[in-house]
């Protein structure tokens, strides 16, 4: 059992880190789940737009990482 709280602990630690990663992640998801319910979005449209938008999402938090750790150094 206290593997299993470890695990979560740090899963949680994780996630509320970078909170503005995880609400753009969430946000794009949300987007992209709209987008599909309600414009009759193609699936292989909606799939590839899902893999830009966290591709973008990543290569941000990567640029605002690099440039805070170079302003300490």
């Amino acid at each position: 059992m206290n593997i299993l709280t470890d695990v979560f602990v740090e899963l949680f630690k994780m996630f509320v880190t970078d909170l503005r990663l995880t609400i753009a992640t969430l946000a794009a998801v949300v987007l992209v789940a709209l987008l599909l319910a309600y414009e009759n979005l193609p699936p292989l449209f909606a799939g590839v737009l899902l893999l830009v938008l966290c591709v973008a999402i990543l290569f941000e938090a990567v640029f605002r990482e690099t440039r805070i750790r170079t302003k300490r150094h």
